[in-house]
């Protein structure tokens, strides 16, 4: 009824219908999407052997009813690229598709259905369906729109789908995989799925307000993806047609509201996500770490008599002096404490880099000979050392220099360092990096922190110092990326030779005073440790296990950290209110975690959590999870959903053309194949149905010119990705690496200049340069063009389906855009020896598989006459051609330029980029 303010009145007419349809009762049916599914028998129907699947039939039925009937068998070459392009986003070779060409055979075509559905380019290309679903991109949107590292999520997608994930525990992982007992890397990695919401970094911004709009566009992407209802329209007041009010609506998003993540810079929380590889490198390591130690762990009669030994000498020891500090200053407001160990200790400011300036004053009579580092651990510092970085207690001495100077420091003479080793040092950052006179190299001590270490310099000369005079020691610390300054240190002098002199940490010496009775398991073990250093049967193993565990650290910083959900702990819940009329700043009643009534679907154990929304959505009860992901895969191999409006399963949805048969899928996808998307995608491309000629014949185009009743097989155009990868595929440029970081392909010049932030599109090179599309960077302010213009979408909501266009710029883009011009060369140097006509019919049959027409090889053949005559008259513009294909010069440059363009143009035809 219209309200009462809105001036609106129902007509006479309309009245006498409300008050007739009241005498007759007021009866009315729920809407067909929000009742479950109904299992029927097969319809009986003439001509049904024709039928080759259970859909077949449905499907046939509805043509009789429309005085249709089906189409013949598609060709096989036809049949066999509409295969290929629909399963692994790929044409098939020439090899395979003359296979399928001299025996096109049922049984043969079924297995080539098997062999691509076991394909690992079946998951890359069905992934990229669901990356659309789960706004997928590389950047984080708004203005700045800064880069993140999610990439991990997509090849978990890929891994999933070529795994044959069930759908139930596909969704179940992907909306709380984190809340599963003892979950997996994967079911973590699974969660990124609602971290590719946006956030804004842009200063002065309220934190809250976009913590919102994250969670809120978790519900309206949950409720779209999985049940193709628009819920969002119940955040400022309830729906208008669907039975969702906007308590409902809060208290879905209720559970929702509970993780850790917020809108700040550095997309907390995340885990290390290694890669397969990574994780195998890892185990290898690992395993050879743990038989190292387990060597060093052996005790044998003469190894405890020479660690005896050796700690005597260690008590006997006169080799190094402290020199306590007079002065200690630093370069950049870092605040230097002298303690009365002789020990320096850094704390209060933490500048990027720091200087710290240490003069002191040996004790020593004799000439100086060597000078000792002691990165020393203490109480104030993080994780206790000897780096004061909160985040990294490493540090990076970039620089040690050494000079003479008088109580006044105004006369100054360097010392050289010749020599230098340490207890341990990190992989890549070796001691003698202190001394090498770079200032971006230097020593640190990664993995082994929160532990003492010690370096000592050798100098070039014996110094003897004169009266009053001091050594200032000079530690540079210039690494750029962190701070990663030294937090504790003591220096000392010795005047022995070098060679004799080995870089023992004093407190060992300390440890050493302790009777063996009174020691802890703690200070035997360090002592050990330190002994098999210098024992010559085991000096070997243990720098081959410092390298392992350097070796082991450096791979552990490879790893790449992925954004994962994640809740708050129960202490710290946040309480979930109804914003009036959509505004976070009106908050309105306390709701609790629920689920709308008009749908019946009870759960066992309910946790008020993300995982009673998993079990909700794949609850046998749920009336639209099965029927909208049947749809979806539906729409992808015939072009148009049964509902057409894959993203509106509600009351302003199309009505499906064929009901019956969206629930016999659904209800067979569910129960009898289990949530199978690849045992749901063989059932339908073995049908009839797929299978016919797409040829439009005159009965169709009179009674069915849209195809709506699947009289004939579906074309269509083809997905932007899918447009660039044949291409790239046919003339053998496509890469065939699967996963990884995002590629950069040629995109124009100039395209991120108007975008916020520092972010720079440089170029791929090698074979990075001809990933699948699915790899491209996604900036969701500056998307990649080509792909836009193909219906991509900017990945900053759920796309649910792209609408396709036909636009003049598409043929632009295929004409001119880099990856296709150097496609075409490829192609066309692929058959550079082979005659004109022979070469037109090659290229054409290696895009297309189908043979050419004579007329059609005529066509081509005469272009490449016409254009070559072009580049006899204008040689440079032949050249440049090439030059932009990535072609090395040619004697005969115009023949070969002038193939190029034929090429082009296959690659530019409509049966190229049209689905057959």
């Amino acid at each position: 009824m219209p309200p009462p303010d809105s001036g609106h009145h129902l007509s006479k007419q309309q009245i006498a219908m409300l008050r007739q349809w009241i005498q007759q009762g007021a009866t009315y049916e729920t809407h067909w999407a929000f009742e479950p599914p109904v299992a029927g028998p097969l319809p009986e129907v003439e001509g049904s052997s024709w039928c080759r699947q259970e859909m077949d039939y449905f499907v046939l039925q509805k043509m009789r009813a429309e005085q249709l009937s089906p189409a013949k068998r598609a060709q096989p070459a036809i049949l066999i690229r509409r295969l290929y392009l629909d399963l692994i986003g790929l044409p098939p070779t020439p090899a395979q598709a003359d296979a399928f060409l001299q025996n096109p055979s049922a049984a043969a075509y079924t297995t080539i259905v098997d062999q691509l559905l076991d394909s690992p380019r079946y998951g890359e290309h069905w992934a990229r369906m669901w990356l659309d679903l789960a706004r997928y991109a590389d950047t984080k949107g708004y203005e700045k729109d800064q880069a993140r590292e999610i990439w991990r999520y997509r090849d978990w997608v890929i891994s999933a789908l070529n795994d044959d994930l069930s759908y139930d525990q596909f969704t179940t992982q992907q909306l709380a995989g984190d809340l599963l007992a003892e979950p997996t890397i994967d079911q973590l990695l699974a969660t990124a799925f609602h971290r590719n919401t946006m956030t804004n970094d842009e200063g002065g911004t309220d934190n809250e307000e976009f913590r919102l709009a994250a969670v809120k566009d978790r519900v309206d992407t949950t409720v779209q993806v999985w049940m193709g209802l628009t819920m969002g329209c119940a955040k400022c007041h309830s729906h208008k047609y669907d039975p969702i009010n906007q308590r409902e609506y809060y208290q879905f998003l209720a559970y929702f509201n509970q993780t850790e993540d917020a809108d700040r810079p550095d997309d907390a929380p995340r885990v290390p996500t290694p890669t397969p590889e990574q994780t195998r490198a890892s185990g290898a390591l690992s395993e050879q770490i743990d038989q190292s130690r387990l060597r060093l762990k052996t005790v044998t009669p003469e190894m405890v008599a020479a660690q005896r030994k050796w700690e005597s000498k260690l008590l006997k020891d006169p080799t190094w002096q402290v020199a306590k500090p007079a002065k200690a200053t630093s370069l950049h407001g870092s605040t230097l404490t002298l303690a009365a160990d002789g020990a320096v200790l850094a704390s209060g400011e933490m500048p990027p880099r720091d200087v710290y300036t240490v003069q002191i004053q040996p004790q020593q009579t004799a000439a100086i000979t060597a000078l000792r580092l002691e990165m020393l651990t203490h109480d104030s510092l993080p994780q206790k050392g000897p780096g004061r970085n909160p985040n990294d207690p490493n540090f990076v001495l970039s620089e040690l220099k050494v000079s003479v100077t008088n109580a006044a420091g105004d006369a100054q003479r360097l010392v050289k360092l010749k020599q230098a080793k340490a207890d341990f040092s990190q992989q890549n950052w070796p001691v003698a990096k202190a001394i090498d006179g770079n200032p971006e190299t230097g020593w640190a001590i990664s993995p082994q922190k929160s532990r003492p270490h010690v370096a000592i310099f050798a100098l070039a000369e014996p110094l003897t110092l004169q009266a009053g005079e001091r050594l200032e020691c000079e530690l540079s610390q210039q690494y750029a990326p962190t701070s990663l300054l030294i937090g504790r240190v003591r220096l000392a002098t010795s005047a022995e030779p070098f060679a004799s002199l080995q870089p023992v940490v004093a407190d060992h010496r300390e440890l050493a005073a302790i009777p063996l009775e009174q020691r802890t398991a703690a200070q035997k073990q360090q002592l050990e440790e330190a002994f098999r250093q210098v024992y010559p049967a085991t000096a070997a193993e243990v720098k081959r296990l410092k390298q392992l565990e350097a070796e082991f650290a450096s791979l552990q910083k490879q790893i790449v950290k992925t954004p994962i959900m994640r809740d708050l702990p129960a202490d710290k819940h946040r309480k979930s209110h109804i914003h009036e009329r959509g505004n976070f700043l009106n908050p309105g009643e306390e709701v609790s975690p629920g689920f709308p009534a008009a749908f019946a679907i009870k759960i066992s154990d309910p946790r008020n959590n993300r995982l009673d929304v998993a079990q909700w959505l794949t609850s046998p009860d749920n009336p639209l999870t099965a029927r909208v992901m049947v749809n979806r895969v539906w729409a992808r191999l015939f072009g148009r959903g049964i509902v057409e409006t894959e993203e509106d399963f509600g009351l302003q949805g199309s009505p499906p053309t064929h009901p019956e048969l969206l629930d016999h899928l659904a209800i067979k996808f569910r129960e009898e194949q289990h949530w199978s998307i690849k045992q749901l995608i063989r059932a339908i491309v073995l049908s009839a149905t797929y299978q016919q000629d797409s040829t439009v014949s005159d009965a169709s185009r009179e009674r069915d010119a849209t195809n709506r009743w699947l009289s004939r097989g579906a074309r269509f155009r083809l997905p932007a990705e899918v447009v660039r990868d044949q291409s790239l595929a046919a003339a053998g440029l496509l890469s065939g690496k699967i996963g990884g970081p995002s590629v950069m392909p040629p995109q124009p010049d100039g395209i991120w200049r108007a975008t916020y932030s520092k972010l720079r599109w440089v170029t791929s090179t090698g074979e990075d340069r001809y990933r699948r599309g699915l790899y491209t960077y996604v900036r969701r302010t500056s998307p990649y063009p080509s792909m836009l213009t193909f219906d991509a979408g900017t990945r900053e909501v759920c796309q649910l389906r792209r609408v396709r266009t036909n636009t003049p710029l598409q043929a632009l883009v295929v004409l001119n855009d880099p990856v296709y011009v150097e496609a075409a060369g490829a192609l066309a140097n692929a058959f550079r020896d082979m005659a004109p006509g022979d070469a037109m019919a090659a290229m054409f049959r290696r895009v297309l598989i189908r043979k050419p027409s004579a007329r059609e090889t005529q066509r081509l053949l005469a272009l490449y006459e016409e254009i070559l005559r072009d580049y006899r008259a204008a040689p440079e513009d032949a050249r440049q051609l090439l030059e932009s294909a990535q072609l090395k010069p040619q004697e005969d440059a115009a023949a070969l330029a002038a193939r190029i363009v034929v090429g082009n143009v296959i690659l530019n035809l409509d049966e190229t980029f049209t689905r057959p």
